[in-house]
């Protein structure tokens, strides 16, 4: 077992033994991964295919959902985005042609297992239309007690929609689990914040977080997408009533390293405390060539809120948007193409996992049973055709002994 040790972070974060239940987990304690499959679970009905970005989430009746994106059609001769909406969206990357998705059948994709990820079907598929590789973010959504799915939408890769949709983050609901959707609904008052919502996460009290970016800005700006990103800054929000109403921002970065911060991907685990475990995928302070890393911190709770702590470098290689998953057995895991680690000190160390490293932009949960499952795509953020992507699930039980 290799523990890792985060930089100068030992001074930093609080230090507090993390209870569980009647059970202590000491410096002794022993984590390992039994039952561990993997699996192809999805490949598109054309190859190479195209599928990508993953959610997963428990249904009320203990089934499981898993839901991505999906673009069918020809590798050659579409049609191009107007040359307006290209340059707000700073769209596609500089001499790739090919990751402009107009002209392509793009649709959200969500499949159903009854039987613990050993199965899946499909059970609904909704179309759009955008330029970019996606529109709708799989990792936030989650389902309410009534059974309905709520989802979060980025109304900016949505350019197409006539009327125009705001241009902030927005939210949808599905009482037939995933067949139809109800309209866009915006999240945040959009006459004073642009919110992009990259995770929806529930705490144990029912509450429900979104994490993302937030601009102090109204929605119908009009910077660029490169633009916009220099004004984000980490945040979360919370909803006391199953996300029909938020809160105003609550910042998840201290003061002192919120000016240039760069990026706004980060992702939360609730301690027994209720304090929360922060990851979050940053710019590097310290380098000339502003590459992404890792960091840290803890948002310690303060009655019906969270104060950020002082944060610092995580000990994992930058591997895309954060991925924290607190389970029941006590162990909060960070999931990632790099590989799987586990804390039980509230990130003072962090030790490897016997399992192997992730697929592509991993989501994760335990299910009902206990089984975790973990969510990823073969590939990367690539370009339309250039690789045969398709979504793999990797399932596993934690052994902890003491």
């Amino acid at each position: 077992m290799r523990k890792l040790q985060p930089h100068g972070i030992q001074a930093i974060l609080v230090a507090v033994i993390l209870e569980l239940g009647c059970a202590e987990l000491s410096a002794e304690t022993s984590v390992t991964v039994v039952e561990h499959e993997r699996r192809t679970v999805y490949h598109s009905p054309q190859t190479p295919g195209f599928t990508c970005w993953t959610g997963l989430w428990a249904m009320p009746d203990k089934t499981v959902m898993l839901a991505f994106t999906q673009a069918t059609g020809p590798l050659k001769g579409r049609p191009k985005a107007p040359p307006e909406v290209l340059r707000r969206l700073d769209w596609p990357p500089s001499g790739r042609q090919n990751y402009d998705m107009t002209g392509l059948d793009l649709s959200n994709v969500y499949l159903q297992s009854t039987d613990h990820g050993t199965s899946w079907k499909k059970v609904g598929e909704d179309h759009f239309r955008t330029c970019m590789n996606g529109a709708a973010y799989h990792r936030a959504q989650l389902a309410l007690a009534n059974g309905t799915i709520i989802r979060c939408v980025w109304g900016r890769y949505l350019p197409y929609e006539n009327p125009p949709l705001p241009q902030t983050g927005l939210l949808q609901r599905s009482d037939d689990r995933s067949k139809t959707w109800q309209s866009h609904k915006v999240i945040l008052n959009p006459k004073k914040y642009t919110m992009l919502v990259t995770r929806l996460k529930r705490l144990r009290d029912g509450r429900i977080l979104a994490i993302g970016g937030i601009a102090d800005l109204p929605a119908d700006n009009k910077l660029t997408r490169a633009q916009l990103s220099t004004k984000q800054y980490p945040g979360l929000i919370v909803s006391h009533d199953n996300a029909k109403t938020w809160s105003e921002p609550i910042a998840v970065v201290p003061p002192d390293h919120a000016k240039n911060w760069g990026g706004e991907e980060f992702d939360v685990a609730e301690l027994a405390n209720g304090d929360l475990l922060c990851v979050y995928r940053r710019r590097d302070p310290n380098s000339a060539k502003r590459r992404d890393v890792r960091w840290q911190g803890i948002l310690a709770k303060q009655d019906d809120t969270w104060v950020p702590k002082q944060v610092g470098p995580a000990p994992f290689p930058h591997s895309g948007h954060p991925n924290l998953l607190a389970t029941r057995e006590g162990p909060v895991l960070h999931i990632a193409t790099t590989g799987i680690h586990w804390t039980t000190d509230e990130g003072r160390s962090w030790h490897r996992l016997n399992a192997p490293a992730t697929y592509y932009y991993p989501d994760s949960l335990q299910g009902p049973d206990g089984k975790i499952y973990i969510s990823a795509h073969v590939g990367g953020d690539n370009a339309y055709g250039s690789v045969d992507q398709s979504i793999k699930l990797d399932t596993f039980r934690l052994k902890v002994s003491r």
